[in-house]
């Protein structure tokens, strides 16, 4: 169905880009609880077509209940459209979201370059731009693509006027889901959106967002959630698939992995007191471990180690989930051990099959190629006499080619 096909209502609006599961199970929902018409912007044709044609989709909460939540009214555009762009660019738009994955984040620059060249030209007033990625400075990274597509000195005068870039970090499991309606999703009952309120701009209209807090430490939230949530995830995860788990639930409710994900967690949780202090408490910080720890073994939430391990490059990147934290630790000398076997059961991660991911099976290739010492200084950026980088080569020679029970 084109975009001509329907009109939008006499409300505020909001474009998220990604009509993915985060982006409607998450963001979208959020934003259409505040009260805005959510325009979803996407490149699946199908999708699109759907949430025009049915206008709502329903949100399951995997609490043990039949709780579903029903988002209304939803609209969506192909994001090549650029002349749906524009049209919606016309609309009391206030902000702009984003839940399209890191790697595609950068090609979203075009769109919304269109919507503020064509806000410009109307005279339209302020938006905010929010980058929902599980990426540390995601917003930043799409401010710096969106300014290369504006040339015009006016252009970036007008978006240095009139868009605030605002960093986030966003936490919710929104795992896969079954189900016979192509839209419905599955979500755990937990959820955090955390904007930094020094990059927002007041907009018209200036719509409260319930569930999106804001804060004038955000720095600290980020890294607590990809210290602590996507750290704990991850390495349940490479720890699983070492076992044979096919699920992060039954990674978690193995006593061994538990054990270890909860260790890693209090590892990373000392850093972040001890560079946060006082922001964070040892005593909020244990409550936040517990609960993620209580997350994982939602029993309602199936999600598959293949999945959550997936991309392990990107998981090892310096200032990532598994290496950012043990910087943190280095700075500081504190106990790491814990972390650095997540970073060597990371790289022993290679599912096959239809299961295969690209950069597990070129970690694989680098490793035979090159030699598994020579992988982790690259990665790492230590030296080979590094004794952080002899233990994740001592851990990763010990957690290869045996049970993980007698590995441990």
């Amino acid at each position: 169905m084109p975009f001509e096909a329907f009109s939008l209502p006499g409300k505020p609006v909001a474009i998220q880009f990604g009509a993915g599961n985060i982006g409607r199970g998450f963001i979208g929902a959020v934003l259409s609880k505040a009260g805005f018409h959510v325009v979803f912007a996407d490149v699946v044709e199908k999708i699109v077509n759907a949430l025009n044609e049915q206008g709502q989709y329903d949100v399951h909460v995997l609490n043990g209940g039949e709780q579903i939540e029903t988002i209304k009214p939803v609209s969506a555009v192909m994001s090549t459209d650029m002349k749906a762009i524009e049209a919606i660019a016309r609309e009391p738009l206030s902000i702009i979201t984003t839940a399209v994955g890191p790697n595609i984040l950068p090609r979203l620059a075009k769109p919304i370059a269109q919507i503020i060249r064509t806000r410009m030209a109307e005279g339209m007033g302020p938006i905010n731009i929010v980058a929902c990625e599980n990426l540390q400075n995601a917003t930043i990274i799409l401010r710096e693509a969106i300014e290369k597509e504006l040339t015009d000195d006016k252009e970036r005068l007008y978006l240095q006027d009139n868009i605030g870039f605002a960093i986030c970090s966003v936490d919710r499991i929104v795992p896969p889901f079954t189900s016979n309606k192509l839209l419905d999703v599955g979500v755990e009952p937990f959820y955090e959106w955390t904007v930094d309120s020094h990059s927002l701009k007041k907009t018209d209209p200036d719509v409260e967002i319930e569930g999106m807090h804001a804060t004038d430490n955000l720095d600290a939230y980020v890294q607590r959630k990809l210290f602590t949530l996507n750290t704990g995830h991850c390495i349940a995860a490479y720890l699983g698939f070492l076992d044979k788990k096919n699920t992060i639930l039954e990674s978690i409710s193995d006593d061994s992995i538990h054990d270890i994900v909860s260790r890693a967690l209090h590892e990373s949780g000392a850093a972040l007191i001890e560079k946060h202090s006082p922001f964070f408490t040892p005593e909020e910080h244990e409550e936040y471990v517990k609960k993620i720890l209580e997350r994982f073994s939602n029993h309602h939430v199936k999600d598959e180690v293949s999945r959550v391990g997936r991309e392990p490059l990107r998981k090892l990147r310096r200032g990532d989930r598994l290496l950012g934290p043990i910087e943190m630790c280095r700075e500081r000398n504190l106990e790491r051990d814990t972390l650095l076997l997540g970073v060597a059961a990371a790289l022993l991660f290679h599912p096959t099959g239809a299961q295969e991911d690209k950069e597990a099976t070129e970690v694989q290739n680098r490793i035979q190629e090159e030699g598994i010492e020579k992988v982790v200084a690259d990665l790492t950026g230590w030296s080979q006499d590094d004794e952080d980088l002899k233990k994740v080569v001592q851990n990763y020679n010990q957690l290869k080619g045996q049970p993980l029970t007698a590995r441990l």
